[in-house]
This record gives structure tokens, sequence and C-alpha cells, in this order.
């Protein structure tokens, strides 16, 4: 059955009547003016979920997704079959990953035709309540939100008394850990708006007995991804219409692969989490719990999420950093990592399998119909390789895996900057070295408690370099006898978007940056003039969403608006910025060192001459 709501009589009930008064009081509106406002603000967030739509919405649901996408979709159906004991005496709260449009539609499809009832109630930002698909979305069970709501206490009044009473209800609830689809395929932080309000109401509704279920949805390829790209790179926002969604629907033509959903263990409320505190920390004490509890749940996302065939391929295209790689190249490069994610357990796509060359030819094959990696044929062996238009596409679909290798990558950028300095290595200066990275690319990932980290980053350190502080070889030698894997693959996009904002800052001087959007304009006009001038290699660095997390950094130093000594604190984050950069750098001489040293041998180095 599906959840009913009936809301409608909330509007009558003594305890609101009184808080209505007050807030038209606060708004400035006679009751008669603020109960009509607040009927409408009830009817514009009122999901009206109806049995008897579940079957024809189901049935577009499919037609839709099915365009590109194979019919079957991959669920860990275990995981599911254990939830549905879970909510015979739980009430859950289904958080999860936001790629695509897409993502409401499979997540409801895989527990409908899963037979899981009742359905959750979902989130949906009212920016979906267009003509045709916002009554059909609420009748199957979508509340409708605003994007912002903090200058209208009536409306705010409205949701937290309608998010109680779907609470006392025990009604479950779903919605995009999120907030918004993420543009560059890493998880976005948080967004803990609605699950502060849900925690509230819990308490104050004495509903103990509450699950959080994170769950990772997930696509071989995204159908939206050149809008991606074209938001990172600067153009607006397309607004969603009925003639958006006929045009999204119908030109959903080429053949994209699987989509995944996965249900990740559920996190009970308030349970205690186990992600390092200085990257959670939130305010007072409820504001905190709340806080790693929204970290844990995208963690828990993340170790989900399935790796893909494609995920590997454009990190290790990306990798090689402009060069072309032979079919062979790319086998023994992606091999490696395919062994690697089988000999630790990491979640694979239901056949992924690149340790075989055939199977890599072939998935190189699908990425160069899709447009995304070229062929040049016209020599002795074909080379493969990402155009620059692409790389912001390719970038996508990378960092959905990285950070499953983010310790082995902060282990070689580590190691790499103790081979720049002038101290012998040892751990004590890996891990100085390791703890300031984390600090620099604090909100670009989710981090293990501080111990935990340094243990993977020593092992991932030990593992592939053995006996590194040994002194027996320098660690240049090491690097280049046994290339990096992650470090340059990973990080220099994000880093060399760093340069930019710490190039523009310091062309400011003392002066404070007081237009954030103004601000962002400039950097995508800087990163350009760096890509012209090959101050920066990577294309994938000029992007907006790159630029507004590296700014939350720069705001976090306090490094916008002013302060003491900001020119010299500018100056002082440019070069940490710069010594990561020149880490990663050497990581990326000593991959061209092995992987390309033929082309100083023999004939070769003979034409070109000493």
């Amino acid at each position: 059955m599906m959840p009913t709501t009936g809301a409608a009589d909330l509007l009558q009930d003594p305890a609101f009547v009184a808080e209505l008064q007050r807030a038209a009081q606060a708004s400035g509106k006679t009751p008669e003016q603020a109960q009509k406002y607040a009927r409408k603000c009830l009817h514009e967030i009122e999901a009206t979920p109806r049995e008897s739509w579940l079957r024809p919405a189901a049935k577009m649901a499919r037609f839709i997704y099915t365009r590109s996408y194979e019919r079957e979709l991959d669920i860990n159906r275990e995981a599911l079959d254990e939830l549905r004991e879970y909510s015979k005496d739980h009430l859950l709260l289904f958080l999860w990953s936001h790629k695509s449009h897409m993502d409401s539609f499979v997540f409801l499809l895989s527990l409908y035709e899963n037979k899981f009832r009742p359905l959750p109630l979902i989130f949906a930002g009212i920016n979906m309540n267009f003509l045709g698909f916002g009554s059909l979305a609420r009748r199957v069970g979508a509340i409708f939100l605003r994007r912002t709501f903090q200058e209208d206490p009536i409306y705010k009044l409205v949701f937290r008394s309608y998010i109680d009473y779907l609470i006392r209800n025990k009604m479950p609830l779903s919605w995009s850990i999120e907030g918004t689809r993420s543009r560059t395929g890493k998880l976005s932080p948080p967004k803990l708006g609605i699950l502060n309000w849900v925690v509230e109401s819990c308490q104050k509704e004495q509903v103990k007995k509450v699950l959080l279920v994170p769950v990772s949805i997930a696509f071989d390829r995204i159908a939206e991804i050149d809008d991606y790209v074209a938001i990172q790179r600067g153009e607006p926002k397309r607004k969603e219409s009925l003639g958006w969604f006929f045009n999204y629907i119908f030109g959903m033509k080429q053949p994209y692969g699987k989509v995944y959903v996965r249900f990740a263990k559920p996190l009970a409320l308030g349970e205690t989490t186990t992600l390092s505190e200085d990257m959670t920390g939130g305010e007072g004490p409820d504001g905190g719990v709340v806080t790693r509890m929204g970290f844990e749940v995208c963690s828990r996302i993340e170790q989900i999420t399935p790796i893909k065939s494609a995920d590997v391929l454009t990190m290790v295209l990306l990798g090689a950093n402009g060069r072309a790689l032979t079919a062979t190249e790319i086998h023994a490069q992606a091999g490696d990592i395919a062994t690697l994610v089988r000999e630790r357990g990491l979640p694979a796509a239901s056949g992924f399998s690149l340790e075989d060359e055939e199977q890599v030819r072939a998935a190189v094959l699908a990425l160069q119909r899709s447009g995304l990696i070229r062929c040049f044929d016209k020599a002795n062996a074909p080379v493969y390789y990402i155009p620059g238009a692409k790389k912001l596409a390719a970038a996508y679909y990378r960092n959905t895996i990285t950070h499953y290798f983010l310790s082995a990558a902060l282990a070689e950028i580590g190691l790499a900057s103790c081979a720049l300095g002038i101290d012998a290595p040892n751990a004590g200066l890996l891990e100085r070295n390791v703890l300031s990275l984390r600090d620099l690319y604090k909100f670009e990932f989710f981090y293990k408690p501080t111990q935990e980290f340094l243990q993977e980053v020593q092992l991932e350190a030990d593992q592939r370099y053995p006996n590194w502080a040994s002194g027996e070889n320098s660690l240049q030698k090491l690097l280049r006898e046994r290339p990096p894997r992650f470090g340059h693959a990973i990080l220099r996009s994000i880093s060399e978007s760093y340069l930019i904002i710490a190039v523009s800052l310091l062309e400011l001087g003392a002066q404070p940056v007081l237009e954030r959007k103004k601000f962002i304009s400039r950097l995508m006009a800087q990163g350009e003039q760096m890509l012209l001038r090959r101050t920066i290699s990577c294309e994938s660095s000029v992007s907006q969403d790159l630029f507004s997390t590296g700014l939350r950094l720069v705001e976090h130093l306090d490094l916008l608006t002013g302060g003491a000594d900001l020119v010299a604190r500018r100056e002082a984050y440019a070069q940490r910025v710069v010594s990561a950069l020149s880490a990663i750098n050497l990581l990326q001489r000593s991959y061209d060192a092995a992987w390309f040293s033929k082309l100083s041998a023999g004939k070769v180095s003979n034409l070109l001459g000493p």
C-alpha cells in the first residue's frame, strides 16, 4: 500500500494556529491572509500518493530510462531483503546519491519492482513541479520543496508541521543527500537542511527506531554529461519545463549501458560515525551529530558505488596528461588497477573485467563510439586519447571512483614531496607531508579518522615502494622503476584549479573578494589563459564546480575578505599549492619516464641527437 498523507487537518490544529498567528505578525499578514497563504503552501508541498497511479507511473519510468539504458536494473537485492525486514518495526529514511534526472525514477522503480512496500515519499525540488509532470509526481509521492525559504516564516512553519505529521505517522521518506546533481562525478558534501528537520521531528514526536539508508545510484554513462560540461564551463543551466522534459526523454537515443542501485548498511539515528571529526564538525551538539551522520551516509554511499570500465579507462588516459596510449599500454595500466580492485574486494559493476587485453580493447572501442575517446591509426600502431573538449566529461567518470584510491594517491604525492625535500625521507616526514595534503584537500573528500587514515597511507607506500625509507635507493629512482598510478591521475585537476585561485588572489594584492560570481568569472578567464600559456596542462581544471569547492577552502582560510597580513597569507597558500603541484609533476615525470622511455632509444635517439 502507498502511504497517504491527508495533512489538511494540521492547518486546524490549535498549536499550529497559534504559531501561524505569530508567523503572520512576523510577515506582516492578517490572520485571514496567513491562513490562505498557509493553505497555498501546503498544497504546493503536500504529496498526494495514490496506489492506482503506481502501475502507469512505473510503466512511464521504464519507458524513459530504457530508451538508453538496459531494462533490468542492477540491484543488490540481498540488502533490499534485509531492509524489508527492518521496515517492519523501523522508520526508514532513504538518502541517495544524485547523478541524473533518472535517479528518482530508477530509485522508486527499484523498490516497486521488488515489491517493497510502502514506497517512501520523495522530496523533490520545486523546479520539477512543471506543467504535466508535477501532478503525476505528486500522485506517486513527490513532496515539492522550495530551494530557499528562510525569509518566509509561514512557509517554514507549514513545512515543519508537515514533516512532523509525516514522522508522527511513520511514513518512510527519501531524498538526495547531495541536494542537487553532482556535475563533477565526485560525491558532493551533504546538504543537511532536510536531515536536520527530520531529526528534529523524530525527537519531537519521540520516534526512536529510525534508520538512515544510504543508496548509491550509478550509471555506465550519464545522459546529461554534455549539460554538466556546459555548466562547468560557465554556461547557464537549462530551465526545467514540459518542453525540456520531452526533449530530454526523446533525446536519449544512444545505448548508455546499465543502471546500478546499491543499498548500503543502514545507519541508526544518532549512531556514532567513523569519520574524521575535523572533517565533519558542526555547530552545537545536535548540529554536530547531524553533520556527522550526513557525512557518514555519504561515506557509505561511496563505499558501495560500483567501479566500472569507463571509470578506470578514463583515469588511465587522463593520467597520461595529454599523451596518447596504445591499447597495450592502456591494458597494462588498467589491468593493474583491475587486479587491485579484485585483490581488495572493492565493489565492481557486474561483468567488470579489464585484466584481459581483448576486454580492454572492447571497452575502449565502446568509449570511442561514444565520442569520449579518439583513435589515431595512420601510423604503425593505433593510439588512443581523450580530446581536449571531452576531458571534463572524462573527468566526471574518473571522479566517481577516486575515493577508492585516495590513500594511494596521497601516499605517492607524499613520497614525491619527500623526494623533493632536503631532509632524508622517513615515516615521520611522509606523515607530515600527507597530513598537510589532507588539510589542503579537506573539502574535496571524506576522510577516515587520522590514525586509520595514516595507517592506510603508510600501507600503500610500503606495498608499492618497499623499503622506500631505507636509503638504499633514491626515492626518485624508485618512482621511475615502479611508476605512480594515482597521485598525478586523480589530484592534478584539483591542484591546478587551486593554482588558478591562488594566482588570481595574488593579482588582487590586498583587495577583498566581495562578489563571488564575478570572481568565478575571473577565475574562468584566468584558467583559460593559463592553459594557453601551458602554466597548467589539464583542461578539466577550468571548472566552475572545482572553483566553488576551492573557494570554500580559501574562505575557510580567511583569504577572501581581509584580515591581518592578507597578502602574506595569500602568498603562503600559493606556495602550498605550488609545492603540491611540484610533487605531482615529479610523479608525472616518473610516469612518463617509465611508460615512454622507448621514445629515447634506438633510431629515435639517433635522429634526435644527444
